[in-house]
């Protein structure tokens, strides 16, 4: 009989008994396990699914950002020639002291489009300054570049297009165009170099520096400080006089610098990235509690991000290296031009050797110090500004000096003033002193011409009357 018929119910019976000793017992049947691989595959499918969400949440984030305008925060860039400029056609909004929302020019200047070429028939006015003068804390029609241009061409309140672009063939141009070139954290250096690089393409008329307390200050590098990346002089020992780029060269191959140069795509353009960059750097400095979290959190990917902003090449900024040697080489002729003389006039004497060590006589040491300092600092703002002046007589520009309003404890700054008055008639330069025309402020009075250390529209106005008054006798 064939094996096959064990299992026929016919033939079953008929089938011999199978031994003890060759019977086996039957194995109970095990439930069959999942395939292995199937966990896997539902993880991938997971993994898309979360990044999938992700994506449509930052997209509804970016999206509702630009639609109540928030996210619009970042403003600065990578300069290598001046330190930092704006971003091109940019908008910005800032929140921190008043309140603003314009879009930064198509050549990076927080004004009005200008063409570069002077319309004819038009007389030009170029305003240098740091952050007084760029005046982020108010509307671009409110800022006192505008309002002099708006005073000098007899359009005083009247409510025009700002945004448009300066048209000569209009049926009313204009007799007067003033050009915006200020920036925040600049200094006297970068005054000069500013206007070597960029204002005098512009062809001005009057060239304007808007200058204020602590600009003589930053002339010298200040390395291990946390000013920002700037030029600076330098002089040897036969007391020439140069740029120096050593600081900035130095900030450049920070991380700080390479992320920023890494990052400028989503700076300007994500308001989602912008909106956590401005939290963040809140929060890192103001709070402890979030910069112990934030180092933890980011310690594991430390080596990476190092690593990344090593490989950040510097050449996405261009070919410098020949507009510096042409600014270095322009400044060592200049200097050569100029007179070297010194513009501080005032002295202290200080305690005779041997003299009893008295309080007071330890204070005036100290006074004498800070004197030395401030004189040391304003007899170089003199050289600088005796360069400037020589280079916008070669422009066929006119300098002007506006000093601006300080509280009435700034003695130094006082006396800077007036050594810059006295500099002016030496030299033909016109000085507007706005510090005298503006009520006298002490330290921490509220005044409605400031929010706190920038000007409110009300001191815009103020300072813009000022300086059109000065302006008029050298426009004529």
């Amino acid at each position: 009989m064939s094996p096959t018929t064990l299992y026929d119910p016919e033939v079953i019976h008929s089938t011999p008994a199978i031994g003890r000793v060759e019977r086996r017992p039957l194995r109970p049947v095990r439930p069959r396990k999942p395939f292995k691989s199937a966990k896997f595959l539902a993880a991938l499918l997971v993994v898309p699914s979360v990044l999938v969400i992700l994506t449509l949440m930052a997209v509804c984030a970016e999206v509702a950002l630009g639609l109540v305008g928030l996210g619009d925060d970042e403003y600065i860039k990578v300069d290598p020639i001046l330190g930092i400029t704006h971003l091109e056609n940019k908008w910005v909004d800032f929140r921190h002291e008043g309140f603003s929302r314009a879009k930064i020019s198509s050549a990076g200047l927080r004004d009005i489009e200008h063409q570069l070429a002077k319309p004819t028939g038009v007389k030009r006015v170029a305003f240098i300054g740091d952050s007084k003068t760029q005046a982020l804390q108010v509307n671009i029609e409110d800022t006192f570049a505008r309002l002099v241009e708006d005073n000098l061409n007899g359009q005083s309140g009247k409510k025009i297009d700002k945004t448009a672009p300066v048209d000569s063939t209009a049926a009313a141009p204009k007799k007067f165009e003033t050009i915006n070139f200020g920036m925040s954290s600049y200094g006297l250096v970068q005054y000069y170099v500013q206007f070597l690089s960029r204002v005098r393409q512009y062809s001005p008329d009057v060239t304007v520096v808007v200058y204020h307390i602590f600009d003589s200050t930053e002339n010298l590098p200040k390395f291990g400080t946390l000013t920002m990346p700037a030029p600076t002089i330098s002089l040897n020992n036969r007391d020439e006089l140069a740029i120096d780029y050593n600081f900035l060269d130095g900030w450049l191959e920070t991380e700080g610098a390479r992320f920023m140069i890494a990052s400028e795509w989503l700076r300007r353009n994500c308001h989602l990235f912008q909106a956590m960059s401005a939290d963040d750097f809140m929060l890192r400095t103001s709070s402890k509690w979030y910069q112990n979290i934030f180092g933890k959190l980011f310690a594991p990917f430390s080596g990476f991000y190092e690593s990344a902003m090593r490989n950040v090449s510097l050449n996405q900024l261009g070919d410098y290296q020949a507009a510096r040697k042409s600014i270095y080489d322009e400044t060592r002729s200049l200097d050569k031009q100029v007179s070297h003389e010194n513009i501080w006039t005032s002295t202290v004497i200080g305690r005779k050797a041997g003299s009893n060590a008295t309080q007071g006589a330890d204070a005036g040491d100290s006074y004498k110090m800070l004197h030395d300092a401030a004189s040391a600092e304003v007899n170089l703002a003199g050289r600088i500004f005796r360069m400037l002046n020589r280079a916008c007589n070669k422009a066929g520009s006119k300098l002007v000096i506006v000093t601006l309003p300080a509280p009435d404890n700034m003695v130094f700054y006082f006396r800077e003033i007036e050594s810059l008055k006295k500099l002016g008639k030496k030299e033909g330069i016109t000085v507007i002193d706005a510090n005298a025309a503006f009520p006298s402020l002490a330290p921490m009075q509220a005044s409605p011409l400031y929010y706190r250390s920038h000007f409110s529209p009300a001191g815009h106005r103020k300072l813009a009357s000022i300086i059109t008054e000065g302006l008029r006798p050298l426009l004529k």
